[in-house]
């Protein structure tokens, strides 16, 4: 059995990741996400500018759900392009993921079905950005 030890600079990552942080992406590339979803999903009996807002605070809520439920060293290749996952491991992580953020978050309101579509596609783009050569602010609708 191999024992793990760390040095006390990952032991100050590993606080830093787990006490301190809480989301992954910046403001830009929430946004570029936001824009993403008005432009695919309607929220039905929700005027544009409010349905803007919502996207925003969906995506900044999905962030800190996948930054609390996956290690970072893995979430983190969104902000990594020139390493990443396979497009196989990508469409698994896509199908496993937007399964189980659906049970965890709920949007008030929302029609289970366009919660379904809005996190199927958002964990895509997201799982898209993971993989090599790919990025959020990069890659088309």
């Amino acid at each position: 059995m191999t024992n793990i030890v760390l040095t006390e600079e990952q032991r100050n990552i590993v606080k830093q990741d787990m006490d301190q942080q809480i989301e992954m992406l910046s403001p830009e590339e929430v946004e570029v996400l936001a824009t993403k979803l008005n432009e695919k999903i309607n929220i039905p009996f929700i005027k544009e500018g409010t349905e803007k807002v919502i996207f925003v605070k969906t995506v900044k809520l999905v962030d800190r759900l996948l930054y609390q439920s996956l290690p970072n060293e893995l979430y983190g290749l969104v902000k990594n392009s020139s390493d990443g996952i396979s497009d196989k491991d990508a469409k698994e992580l896509a199908s496993v993921l937007g399964a189980r953020l659906n049970k965890k978050f709920d949007l008030p309101y929302v029609p289970e079905w366009v919660e379904a579509e809005i996190f199927g596609y958002l964990i895509g783009l997201i799982v898209d950005a993971m993989r090599e050569n790919f990025s959020i602010i990069d890659q088309e609708s």
